[in-house]
């Protein structure tokens, strides 16, 4: 029995007698010591961040848990035998041990095996609240999970009753809080609502400070009724005066926000809870449980790719089980380079970009435009690179703008490094391109950052980082000044410096000189690049030994140079050619 049908079997037999799955800390042991028994509670510690102590004492419990469930003692060091005589035992009469669970017209997933990976953060917003938080703010991007946390929360904690607001998606349809205020009264209450709004709020504060119950508040989808300084747009100001109320130290209710940006009225006490994707731990729980067949490899680069998005997550499961019928292998190989095939991610990430663009056009033509990097060779890039696509904000605010961007979760940063998650730049560079003019100069600002970026090279990420002007000229067809960036010379040796070409093949990267000139190289119209492009991929040639090609390269070289009176390279090519 591998890993994944172990961790499944035991799961739906945890399921069956306790009415929960196996939390995440509880997967990880089983999965490691699985893996290899001679594993520690050490070095599982080491290697997922956590305490050998914390490990130790989850791990008693779980054996102890897995000894009721089996019917018999389970350790460390017996368990996994324990489980498979167990599975043994019961194959036969496995229909009726474990019950399938679509006999009663339910699908694995609708056991709430979708609300996966977010234990710990239920017992943050838990604490939170205990040391005296009112209200909390879950903020982070469309899809992410905010939502079903919140609604998760409240399940959890067993709340008497819960006020909710939802708010609409577009601006024109938002509720008054006047109404909210006045509906929660009669209903919740039994109160009538003043004709004054202050006075129903007076009324709903008193109704909070008196409740014994325990009582939650829940407004979804905040943003709506935000302009683009996180402050409430003018026509809603009341919503202030509504979170004053549930911030009051003195009731007794706690309220949970949700939303795509960060609300910054500086008079409201709103605790920020920032929300990020799930882990690929999750992911490969997720997967399990809706009995597809789950590649370690595979699923961590979807996971990667999708910024452990939940909502992708469940979308991906749809595609996979209805169209490849639950072979990941087959979806990921068909679909990998286009992150948003599936119409419902296309629109999800669509719906950020156009909720930006209606907010904040600076912020939006920004996130257009850092789609013009690459994010592969180097994965990230340090805050000039995000600067210099900014030509035409003020120089005062641009730093404004990146925040703004930040704020949305929709750039990712750590240690002064920028990035775009892959679906976000697919969809920034696809509108990018839409604007001819737009993309020609961003990408020229972005080869020009590139080009600055490195004086010298003294390795290979010095190399690669400065090719990665060419590839920029390339998206533009500017293809002579893309060979410009495999002939200019940094440092000092030869006077002007080494070639870049020269560069890759001293460090060992002969392949990338191969692959660069060759794409570029029937386009250049410019006889002294050509000839100094064909020299350097004659050298490599003939560094790797390929002699015929190396010659052939040579031989070019002094067709065109017979035209032309250039005698430093003349004297290069005959030397190489020998």
């Amino acid at each position: 029995m591998g890993v994944e049908e172990a961790l499944e079997f035991v799961d739906n037999l945890v399921f069956l007698q306790t009415g929960e799955h196996l939390d995440k800390t509880q997967r990880i042991i089983l999965r490691n010591l699985w893996e290899d028994e001679k594993r520690t509670y050490q070095h599982i510690a080491n290697s997922r961040g956590y305490t050998e102590a914390h490990l130790k004492a989850v791990g008693a419990e779980l054996w102890h848990l897995l000894s009721k469930v089996l019917g018999a003692k389970v350790s460390k060091s017996t368990f996994q035998g324990v489980i498979q005589g167990f599975r043994t035992n019961q194959q036969s009469q496995k229909a009726s041990q474990i019950p399938n669970l679509a006999t009663n017209g339910t699908k694995p997933q609708d056991l709430d095996s979708n609300f996966v990976g977010r234990d710990r953060q239920i017992a943050e917003l838990h604490t939170l609240f205990s040391r005296g938080e009112k209200v909390i703010l879950i903020q982070g991007e469309g899809g992410v999970g905010k939502t079903r946390l919140a609604r998760k929360y409240f399940k959890s904690q067993k709340f008497n009753f819960v006020l909710e607001l939802w708010m609409a998606t577009e601006i024109q349809n938002l509720t008054p809080v006047e109404s909210v205020v006045e509906e929660w009264l009669r209903r919740y209450f039994n109160e009538e609502p003043g004709g004054d709004f202050g006075i129903s709020l007076e009324r709903l504060r008193r109704k909070l400070r008196e409740q014994t119950s325990k009582i939650g508040v829940f407004i979804d989808n905040l943003e709506t009724a935000l302009d683009k300084n996180g402050k409430f747009l003018e026509y809603r100001r009341p919503y202030v005066e509504l979170l004053r109320v549930l911030a009051d130290s003195d009731v007794h209710s706690v309220t949970l926000v949700t939303s795509r940006e960060r609300l910054r009225e500086s008079s409201l006490e709103v605790y920020l809870y920032p929300l990020e994707g799930l882990d690929d731990e999750a992911w490969r729980e997720f997967f399990s449980s809706c009995h597809i067949n789950c590649d370690c490899t595979i699923l961590s680069e979807m996971c990667s790719a999708y910024g452990g998005n939940a909502k992708a997550m469940q979308i991906l499961r749809g595609a996979i089980l209805t169209d490849f019928s639950g072979d990941i292998h087959s979806y990921w190989q068909e679909n990998s380079t286009d992150l948003l095939i599936e119409r419902e991610l296309k629109d999800l990430v669509a719906s950020q970009f156009t909720r930006l663009q209606q907010i904040d056009l600076e912020a939006y033509r920004l996130l257009c435009r850092l789609g013009c990097y690459r994010y592969q060779d180097i994965p990230s890039l340090p805050i000039e690179g995000v600067l210099c696509l900014l030509w035409d904000i003020p120089e005062k605010k641009r730093r404004g703008v990146i925040k703004a961007l930040h704020d949305l979760s929709l750039i990712e940063s750590k240690k002064g490094q920028y990035w775009l998650h892959p679906v976000i730049r697919d969809e920034a560079v696809s509108r990018l391109r839409l604007v001819g003019e737009e993309w020609e100069l961003v990408n020229r600002n972005a080869a020009e950052f590139w080009t600055k970026r490195v004086a010298v090279v003294k390795n290979i990420t010095d190399a690669l980082t400065a090719l990665e002007a060419y590839y920029h000229y390339v998206e533009i067809s500017d293809f002579d000044r893309a060979g410009d960036v495999i002939l200019q010379g940094r440092g000092k040796k030869w006077g002007t410096g080494l070639p870049l070409g020269s560069s890759f093949y001293q460090l060992g990267l002969l392949q990338k000189n191969f692959s660069v000139i060759k794409r570029i190289i029937d386009n250049i119209e410019s006889p002294e690049r050509l000839i100094k492009l064909y020299n350097i991929l004659g050298y490599t040639y003939r560094i790797i030994g390929c002699i015929r090609e190396a010659i052939d390269c040579y031989k070019k070289s002094e067709e065109i140079l017979d035209n032309l009176d250039i005698k430093l390279i003349k004297i290069s090519v005959l030397f190489n050619t020998g």
